[in-house]
């Protein structure tokens, strides 16, 4: 029997001393996830253009077009609740955007 690997981090990563790569992966993977709830009236080619690119600090970083960034900016307070509802805690706090 295989396991997932998404699967294996989701224990890993509610553990106290998870590493921080395992938790970055881990809030990555949900990012992905609640972009396609919280902007589920957008196209999908427009979700699938935003980039998680790193999160540090509680700074989790998304590389959009300078439009979409703007739209996420108004939406980052669902996105962020969504993203840590999805993570079981509060991991992230603030959302940083690069136009790209």
């Amino acid at each position: 029997m295989f396991n997932r690997v998404g699967n294996l981090l989701e224990g890993l990563a509610t553990r106290s001393r998870a590493p921080k790569a395992i938790i970055a992966l881990q809030v990555r993977q949900a990012a992905k996830e609640s972009l396609r709830v919280v902007c589920a009236d957008l196209p999908k080619e427009i979700i699938d253009s935003i980039k998680v690119l790193s999160f540090k600090n509680g700074v989790l970083t998304l590389a959009a077009s300078s439009l979409v960034s703007s739209e996420l900016m108004t939406r980052s307070d669902g996105l962020i609740e969504e993203i840590n509802r999805a993570l079981g805690k509060k991991i992230v706090g603030r959302l940083g955007f690069r136009v790209g």
